[in-house]
């Protein structure tokens, strides 16, 4: 099985310049392939005098098997007969039995992103039986173009790249190279679970598949590869459509999509969800996005919970995300004293910073407060004070953000509003004072 490495070799070319290799390493058939391959590179790399990035297996414990800290050993103790470092993770996977797939995959990318870091990329040892079910499974969930475009070769992962070097070749060329090798790997029994819908496609649909179309995995494999070339191309013109919809701040036109035809609406409200916040959404969630915020009734003040702590509103015909930690339960009463060096953080709020080349001059003892009600300040250059509430309706701040901006006081007298507005008595020439600047919590 010389072609494989000759494979892996011509597709892990490109990344010989990074510096650092990790290969997720379960302990399984596919993963000790792909360690072995790779080890075997390192060995060649080294007999012909050339440098190589440092190598690392990432095992990641689910604790959902009796045998697992077994298995973790056991990888170990492969990895220190090939000298590659390991580094071992346990994770708690918690939730109904019928979600233990899709949890335990969530805990174990939430590790990948961790640890990668930048210059890195990381090895999963997917293949083309994995792709096909991948798709199936998919195509069952209803997915769309995006989704039936299955595993792609490689994408973003934390601070570096993740990368699939084996998803052109099947499962039998990956037992055949571990027979030729003579390895031995960790079978989990719950693979033979077909209660586990990725195991039922194995075991009882994928053979089926195989008797009347052998060549299955290769058609499915270029049917995933059209769905990427077209979610590509949807993804480029849909976030030309958004970039012209959204402001600096992120905000959605409302009445600019209410111009669109339906299904063109459904599409920017997935795609702006998508990319900033990075969930897709489903047909009920997106048609339910449609009805709350593009309604005609003016009078209504829709929100939708995306999870998370995010919170779609609207206000002034645009969407805006409400990513606050802190809701209802805000306490208004809360007083904050501020050397005006250091960061003032507010939990689950935001943070307050100051730096020099701005126009304000604190005096004083400094402190930062709330809007609690009747507040007036006289901005800078201005001959009459205005109430807070007043202000801050003029500005536009949304309502649901009014009471969670910070005021800077000086001794018991309002200097300034966040980082907008310098209260008169607080200012001086641009650029011999501070500038402030608030930043809200994500």
């Amino acid at each position: 099985m010389t072609e494989l490495l000759s494979h892996i070799s011509d597709a892990l070319a490109p990344y010989l310049g990074r510096r650092r290799w990790y290969v997720a390493y379960s302990g399984g058939l596919d993963s000790h392939v792909l360690l072995h391959l790779v080890w075997r590179m390192r060995q060649c790399a080294f007999d012909a005098g050339e440098p190589f990035p440092d190598l690392c297996a990432l095992h990641v414990n689910h604790q959902l098997q009796a045998d697992s800290d077994a298995w973790a050993v056991r990888c170990q103790a492969v990895c220190s007969d090939y000298e590659i470092p390991i580094q071992r993770y346990a994770v708690s996977v918690q939730g109904s039995r019928q979600g233990v797939e899709s949890l335990a995959r969530n805990a174990r990318y939430e590790v990948f992103e961790t640890v990668v870091d930048q210059d890195s990329v990381m090895l999963l040892a997917h293949h083309q039986d994995d792709q096909a079910e991948t798709f199936f499974l998919r195509l069952m969930r209803g997915a769309g173009v995006a989704g039936l475009a299955a595993m792609p070769v490689k994408r973003a992962l934390g601070r570096g790249e993740l990368f699939r070097p084996m998803l052109s070749q099947t499962r039998v060329q990956l037992e055949a190279y571990a027979a030729e090798h003579d390895l031995e790997w960790i079978e989990d029994p719950s693979n033979r679970n077909s209660r586990y819908s990725r195991n039922f496609l194995r075991h009882q649909v994928m053979p089926m598949l195989a008797e009347k179309w052998p060549n299955y995995r290769n058609s499915i494999a270029g049917a995933a590869e059209l769905q990427a070339e077209a979610a590509s191309l949807l993804d480029s013109y849909l976030s030309a459509e958004i970039r012209n919809m959204t402001d600096d701040d992120g905000t959605l036109d409302l009445n600019a999509l209410m111009g669109l035809e339906p299904v063109r609406q459904r599409a920017v409200f997935r795609h702006y969800i998508f990319t900033r916040f990075g969930r897709r959404l489903d047909k009920a969630q997106t048609r339910e996005l449609v009805e709350q915020f593009l309604s005609s009734n003016s009078d209504r003040q829709p929100m939708f919970s995306l999870g998370g702590g995010v919170t779609l509103r609207e206000f002034r015909g645009r969407l805006y995300a409400d990513e606050s930690l802190v809701q209802s339960e805000f306490d208004s009463q809360l007083v904050l004293y501020w050397d005006g060096q250091r960061e003032c953080a507010v939990d689950g709020v935001g943070r307050l910073s100051v730096q020099a080349g701005g126009s304000f001059a604190p005096r004083g003892k400094m402190s930062v407060r709330f809007r609690r009600g009747g507040e007036r300040c006289r901005l800078a250059g201005h001959a009459h004070s205005k109430s807070l509430k007043k202000l801050l309706q003029e500005w536009g701040v949304p309502q649901w953000k009014r009471d969670r901006l910070p005021l800077v006081y000086c001794d018991e007298e309002i200097a300034a509003i966040a980082d907008i507005a310098i209260c008169e008595g607080f200012q001086v020439p641009e650029e011999s004072g501070l500038q402030l600047r608030w930043v809200w919590s994500r």
